[in-house]
């Protein structure tokens, strides 16, 4: 058989030192107590995508509510109602029936704004 030069395998070489290089490392460090560190978890409180009930969305968890012609849907900005309505309905009537609603939760017809938009 012919004898095969051993550095012909520079790869093999270096995994070989590399072993060796471990092992002593974990051989010197075989009785150190390592501590137990796990990082503090900082919760860092963020801005909800729906505003915060108070006076200037006091209708919000009544949101959407329906008529007979008409969609109260969202909050465009505080105290601005967005009401879609069908092309044929009349926005007084439809004015008067949204204020009877508010008035039912107790929410002041002055401090809100209605936004028609009209629909198919």
């Amino acid at each position: 058989m012919k004898k095969k030069n051993f550095f012909e395998y520079p790869l093999i070489i270096f995994l070989i030192v590399l072993g060796i290089l471990m092992a002593i490392v974990k051989w010197q460090y075989r009785n150190v107590v390592w501590e137990d560190v796990r990082p503090t978890v900082i919760v860092t409180p963020s801005p909800t995508i729906a505003p915060q009930i108070n006076e200037e969305y006091p209708l919000w968890e009544k949101l959407p509510y329906r008529g007979e012609g008409y969609v109260v849907e969202r909050y465009t900005e505080p105290g601005t109602l967005m009401v879609r309505i069908n092309k044929k309905t009349d926005t007084e009537i439809i004015t008067q029936a949204i204020y009877e609603w508010m008035r039912e939760y107790q929410v002041a017809t002055e401090s809100q704004k209605l936004i028609f938009e009209k629909s198919d």
